[in-house]
C-alpha cells in the first residue's frame, strides 16, 4: 500500500515537472519572436493607421487648370517602427510604396481613393534605425513631399499605402502579419473650393442680371408666407416653417454665372447658418458647387455674397438654407434674390 502511494506521488511529481518545462520552452519561444510594426491614430473616418493631410485647390482664372490656395501637407512626412520586445541587436526596417493596397481597401470599404499624382511623395529608400534594447526607433520612416504640385491633384481623396517589408538581421526579428499595423496609409483630402469665401464686392465678377420678369422660383418645403423673392423690394419675402428649405430658381436661358446677392434679414444672427450651392443646365442634373458656413460668408448691407472664383455656365441655380432654430420672424426666410453674371 505504501509503494502504492509513493508510486503514485512520483508519477504525479513527474507530471507537474514535465508540465512545467513545456511551459517554459513555449514562454522561451515567445519572448524570441520581435514583431515590428507601426501605430498611427487616425483622425475623423480615415483608414486605420493613417496620417491625413488636407489639399484646398481653387480654379485657375486665367486657364484651364487649378491653382492650390492652401495645404497642410509637411516638407516630410514621418512616422516611427515599433517592436513587440526589446531588440537583441541594431536593427534597420525596411518600407516601400504599395499601391496594390489601394484597390484592395476601396473594394473592403467602398471607398474610391486614388493613387497620389507622380512627384508629390518622394518614397525611395525608406528605413527607420532601431537601437539594441529598445522598442521604437531612434529616427522615423521618412517621406519627403512636393506641395507645389498639390495643384494637380484633382481626384477628391488619394492614398499612399507605405508597407513594412525587410529586417536588416534576421535574428533580430520579423515584420508583424497583421496588415493593419504592417501598413500606414498617407492620405489627402481635397477641395474643390469654388466659392471665394469672405468675399465683398471688391471681388464681383461681371453684373446683376436684370430684368428677371420671366425668372421663376419654387420652394420645397411650400412656404407658409409667400411673397416675391424677385422684384426687387425688401419688403416682400418668403418664408418657411422649418429648417433647411431648398430655392429652385430658373434663369430661362443659360448665363455664365460669377455669383449670388442673397437678402433674407437685417439680423447677423439670423441669416443662413449654411447655404449648399448647386448649378444645372437642364434642371435635373445638378452640380454642386460649395456649402460655404455663416462664417465663411460676407454679410454687409444686409446682403450675404456668395461670389465665385471662375464664371460656371449654368441656367438653373438651387439653394439649401439652413437657419438657426430661431422663432424671430426674420428667420427662416428668403427676401430678394440676385445674380451676377459675365
Amino acid at each position: 500500500m505504501l509503494k502504492t502511494k509513493y508510486c503514485f506521488a512520483y508519477i504525479m511529481i513527474v507530471s507537474v515537472l514535465l508540465s512545467c518545462k513545456k511551459s517554459e520552452t513555449f514562454d522561451v519561444t515567445g519572448n524570441k519572436q520581435v514583431k515590428f510594426f507601426t501605430n498611427n491614430t487616425a483622425s475623423g473616418n480615415a483608414p486605420d493607421n493613417s496620417i491625413s493631410y488636407s489639399v484646398v485647390n481653387i480654379p485657375d482664372v486665367a486657364g484651364n487648370g487649378l491653382v492650390n490656395l492652401s495645404t497642410n501637407l509637411p516638407a516630410a512626412i514621418k512616422f516611427p517602427v515599433f517592436a513587440t520586445k526589446p531588440v537583441s541587436q541594431d536593427v534597420v526596417i525596411g518600407a516601400e510604396l504599395d499601391n496594390s493596397f489601394i484597390s484592395k481597401y476601396n473594394s473592403a470599404h467602398g471607398t474610391s481613393y486614388a493613387a497620389f499624382p507622380a512627384g508629390i511623395l518622394n518614397t525611395a529608400g525608406l528605413t527607420a534605425h532601431m537601437v539594441s534594447g529598445n522598442t521604437s526607433s531612434a529616427d522615423s520612416v521618412t517621406i519627403q513631399t512636393n506641395s507645389a504640385l498639390a495643384n494637380s491633384m484633382t481626384e477628391k481623396a488619394y492614398m499612399a499605402p507605405i508597407r513594412l517589408t525587410t529586417v536588416s538581421n534576421e535574428g533580430a526579428g520579423v515584420i508583424t502579419d497583421n496588415s493593419t499595423s504592417q501598413i500606414v496609409y498617407i492620405v489627402a483630402n481635397v477641395e474643390l473650393r469654388r466659392i471665394k469665401y469672405l468675399a465683398t464686392t471688391a471681388d464681383v465678377m461681371g453684373t446683376l442680371v436684370s430684368p428677371r420678369t420671366a425668372w421663376t422660383a419654387t420652394f420645397n418645403p411650400v412656404p407658409t408666407t409667400v411673397g416675391s423673392i424677385l422684384d426687387g423690394s425688401t419688403t416682400t419675402f418668403s418664408r418657411w416653417a422649418a429648417s433647411p428649405g431648398i430655392l429652385d430658381v430658373n434663369m430661362q436661358v443659360t448665363k455664365n454665372v460669377t455669383g449670388i446677392r442673397l437678402y433674407t434679414t437685417t439680423s447677423t444672427t439670423l441669416i443662413p447658418t449654411q447655404v449648399e450651392v448647386y448649378l444645372s443646365n437642364d434642371g435635373i442634373n445638378y452640380d454642386f458647387i460649395g456649402a460655404p458656413l455663416r462664417a465663411n460668408l460676407t454679410f454687409a448691407t444686409n446682403y450675404n455674397y456668395i461670389l465665385f472664383y471662375k464664371a460656371i455656365p449654368a441656367k438653373y441655380i438651387r439653394l439649401k438654407l439652413s437657419y438657426s432654430t430661431s422663432t424671430n420672424t426674420q428667420n427662416l426666410r428668403v427676401t430678394e434674390f440676385d445674380v451676377y453674371a459675365n
